[in-house]
């Protein structure tokens, strides 16, 4: 089961601020917009008729069907790319059976004979591995819910790069990250270079101490060894 949706409803403006902030962050890792925004995608995460994503995506008015329509739409999504591992659809009786509608209820609502109760759209959503809304939420909303889950995927790309980099600025003069990875604190190192000024200084500076700490014990372990291969030679 998937997360709820992850925003609340949206209207075209904060629609076109979402597309806004997705190309952004795609430039800023090198990706076009074609890269991030792929319309055939989003029409299979958010539900929305192929055409009106491309409509929405350019900031045009696409219109809106009634919210019998929209289920039909969706649900037809839904059963004609939800798929059993071998490849084929699942069957009236195994949505039934599985979602705990009655295959006669089923067949009526994929035939658009039937509107769905709230009840119905819970469980197929459930079914579907679809978030709460996924059958019922205007366009725009669901269009906005996917693209939220590919900016928050985004978001964690660019700050693990942004760390990657900053780790490399911050240990240029200090061994190098190697010296972290072998010491287990490279995680405290990342963290420490995206830190403000102050606590940066503070957290580098006990790095700083404890690799020369390690170093003052290698060495001495070191030191030893030697003296008991002296030893071992000189007896």
């Amino acid at each position: 089961m998937t997360e709820p949706f992850p925003v609340p409803p949206a209207t075209a403006s904060q629609l076109t601020t979402a597309v806004e902030r997705v190309t952004d962050l795609g430039a800023k890792l090198g990706r076009r917009r074609a890269d991030v925004l792929d319309p055939e995608e989003l029409h299979i995460a958010s539900g929305v008729p192929l055409e009106v994503v491309r409509a929405l995506l350019q900031g045009r008015a696409a219109g809106e069907p009634d919210i019998h329509e929209r289920f039909r739409q969706r649900l037809d999504l839904l059963h004609a790319t939800y798929l059993k591992e071998n490849g084929r659809k699942f069957s009236h009786g195994e949505i039934a059976r599985q979602s705990g509608i009655s295959r006669q209820q089923v067949q009526a609502l994929l035939g658009g004979d039937r509107r769905p109760t709230m009840d119905h759209c819970a469980r197929l959503e459930r079914f579907f591995e679809r978030p709460a809304g996924f059958l019922q939420s205007e366009d725009v909303e669901a269009l906005s819910c996917a693209l939220a889950v590919i900016e928050k995927a985004l978001l964690q790309e660019y700050q693990e790069h942004s760390e990657r980099n900053a780790l490399s600025a911050a240990s240029a003069g200090a061994g190098g990250p190697r010296l972290y990875e072998r010491h287990g604190v490279d995680g405290i190192a990342l963290r420490a270079a995206l830190l403000p000024a102050q606590g940066r200084t503070r957290l580098l500076e006990w790095l700083d101490n404890y690799m020369d700490e390690r170093a003052v014990e290698e060495n001495t372990e070191e030191d030893t060894e030697e003296d008991r291969g002296a030893v071992g030679d000189a007896s």
